[in-house]
């Protein structure tokens, strides 16, 4: 309820409508391995991989997070409800599914990282 100028007032709304609608990207990379959101697809070395519902959720949640670390609860929150305990096995057999699929290597993986006692996290390309 502060007063302010009119021109601070649209700024301050086209800054809430771009991180409320932002527009998603149709595909995306993640080093040699190419996402398709809209098919669910990952596209590595010309090989086309469906993904699965949970793999497709995993790595949605670590993609609008990417760089972060996202905790162990916050991705079995994502991707089961009710009580979240007894997931986390589960939940590191999924992630290596994905590293399979996205990780030219997925037993050294470049992208989807694990951080101990945290969670894991997809590390952000740098872009020259």
């Amino acid at each position: 309820t502060k007063p302010f100028l009119p021109q601070e007032l649209l700024l301050r709304l086209r800054a809430v409508l771009r991180r409320v609608y932002r527009e998603e990207a149709a595909a995306a990379r993640l080093g040699d391995a190419e996402i398709d959101w809209g098919k669910g697809t990952v596209r590595r070395a010309g090989a086309e991989t469906s993904l699965t519902a949970k793999e497709f959720a995993l790595l949605k949640k670590l993609w609008d997070a990417r760089g972060s670390i996202v905790t162990i609860d916050a991705l079995c929150a994502a991707l089961w409800d009710g009580p979240l305990v007894g997931y986390e096995n589960t939940l590191m057999v999924h992630i290596r599914r994905l590293r399979e699929k996205v990780e030219a290597d997925p037993s050294h993986p470049q992208y989807l990282l694990t951080v101990r006692g945290l969670g894991y996290r997809l590390r952000r390309e740098e872009r020259p």
